[in-house]
């Protein structure tokens, strides 16, 4: 029996993995689903293929945009991607695994060495600036297209997800929403070129916050980690639910072929250092004052491709 701590997007795919290939498998996942979570929410097109036999039903996004103060970049996606809310997405996967045959308990796990651990961020000390994510969803018109839109280090990300919805989720430091008593409305109505794109739509959710948040890799001491639990890309990337996909069935695959930990880790480190990398300059690079007319110039393919998982 492998025991899988964690059943969102990274434990629920290596569950998946492991029943696929025979194996008996109990998830451990303390959240009552579905329930919505800060996320994008915007499933890379590689993503959905590698979850394929689900089913999954979400809103079609064919394009991107990358929107700055005066500046704007659009291109197409290299393959149709899905906008699926957390809400929808977690509750699919936790059925599949019970269709499965395997076992889910609303319950905490304790990870151990054989174990898959899927559990998240642990909370940590930061200093300095802390940064906060936000999100809600929204109803009224919507494209086929995931919107940045950059202020500062900060950004927000607009995409559709299923029954007509818009999801608005976005990342800004603690003190820019200490300063409007944490009223995203009232913060997001202060950029203009975020307010004239929600301009039409009307919010149909409290605003959810996660925080504070810290990227890069974070290795857990015991078991084969996985998802936010191994490492956590910058959302502005939108690789982040495909990295949880790609890092749950990889871990699924070395505990089923009786993989030793260091091997995985290093599998891991091969694949997902690329897209660090790259989302690590660009993280650094926001606020610098040329970089929109340098992404306008850039190929898609480099400003889309290199934060993939290899």
């Amino acid at each position: 029996m492998v025991e899988v701590i964690g059943g969102s997007l990274a434990g629920a795919s290596a569950a998946l993995e492991l029943l696929r290939r025979g194996r008996e498998v109990t998830v451990y996942e303390k959240t009552k689903f579905p329930r919505h979570k800060v996320c994008g929410e915007f499933l890379d097109g590689k993503a959905v293929e590698l979850l394929g036999g689900l089913g999954i039903e979400g809103a079609r996004i064919t394009e991107t945009a990358l929107v700055w103060r005066g500046v704007e970049k659009r291109f197409a996606l290299p393959r149709a991607a899905v906008g699926i809310s957390r809400y929808r997405l977690d509750q699919a996967l936790k059925e599949q695994v019970c269709a499965l045959g395997g076992v889910w308990r609303e319950e905490a796990g304790k990870a151990h060495a054989g174990a898959i651990v899927a559990h998240g961020r642990k909370p940590v000390s930061t200093r300095g600036e802390r940064l906060f994510g936000y999100k809600a969803h929204f109803a009224g018109p919507v494209n086929e297209a995931v919107e940045l839109y950059f202020e500062g280090v900060g950004y927000t990300g607009v995409n559709p997800v299923e029954g007509g919805r818009t999801n608005v989720c976005g990342v800004a430091k603690e003190e820019q929403l200490r300063a409007v008593g944490f009223d995203v409305d009232r913060f997001l109505a202060g950029q203009s070129h975020v307010a004239k794109r929600l301009g039409g739509l009307e919010r149909r959710m409290d605003w959810l916050f996660t925080g504070p948040l810290f990227y890069g890799p974070v290795e857990e001491t015991v078991g084969y980690p996985c998802g936010d639990a191994l490492s956590f890309v910058d959302p502005f990337t939108g690789s982040g639910m495909l990295g949880a996909v790609v890092t749950g069935k990889l871990a699924g695959r070395a505990v089923a072929e009786g993989w030793r930990r260091e091997q995985y880790m290093r599998e891991c480190a091969k694949m997902l250092a690329p897209a660090f990398a790259w989302s690590s300059v660009m993280r650094k690079a926001l606020n610098w004052p040329g970089v929109p007319y340098l992404a306008k110039l850039m190929p898609a393919q480099v400003l889309y491709g290199w934060s993939r998982p290899a």
